[in-house]
């Protein structure tokens, strides 16, 4: 079976769960950008020891993905309001 991994300590943003990135490279909201585990993966049963992370079954979270909007990849000069007129 294969797994992806939240970080329960500060597992959110916003209401998007935080996943173990690829290489090791931190967290994300994005599933394309998340580690996929499998159960005899040292990291993923040594993660599975500890109290900060929690396993979730791939197919199942797959299920649920739905699309959100990164402000950080958008170029705000695309855009008007907030007293600023056009």
């Amino acid at each position: 079976m294969k797994y992806y991994i939240q970080r329960e300590a500060s597992g959110y943003v916003g209401n998007c769960l935080l996943w173990w990135k690829h290489n090791d490279c931190g967290y994300t909201c994005d599933l394309s950008e998340a580690k996929v585990f499998d159960e005899d993966d040292p990291r993923f049963i040594s993660a599975m020891e500890s109290e900060k992370y929690r396993a979730w079954e791939k197919e199942h979270v797959d299920k649920s993905e739905t699309l959100h909007v990164n402000h950080q990849k958008l170029n705000w000069n695309n855009s008007f309001g907030g007293g600023i007129e056009k």
